[in-house]
């Protein structure tokens, strides 16, 4: 097995209404409006197995990586990825 081999996994329900969505570039800052809004009424992702509390959520045409933290109940918005291009 090889290092690179890919886990498949379920994707789980992520709902975080209360919580803050930060993008942590501002090249990403215009996805968070839709992002926060998917994320109070919930939206399937799938959780990185290798990283805690890590994410990948996928939005109109764009795949999302995100970081849930909880204490400071905030989704930081690491990357987006355009499945179109």
């Amino acid at each position: 097995m090889t290092a690179c081999m890919a886990v498949r996994n379920e994707a789980i329900w992520l709902k975080e209404p209360d919580y803050d969505v930060v993008a942590m570039n501002s090249k990403l800052a215009s996805h968070v409006q839709t992002l926060a809004k998917e994320l109070r009424s919930g939206i399937g992702a799938y959780q990185d197995l290798t990283r805690e509390n890590f994410y990948s959520i996928q939005l109109e045409r764009n795949w999302c990586y995100v970081h849930v933290h909880g204490a400071a109940r905030t989704v930081y918005l690491v990357a987006v990825s355009d499945t179109q291009a």
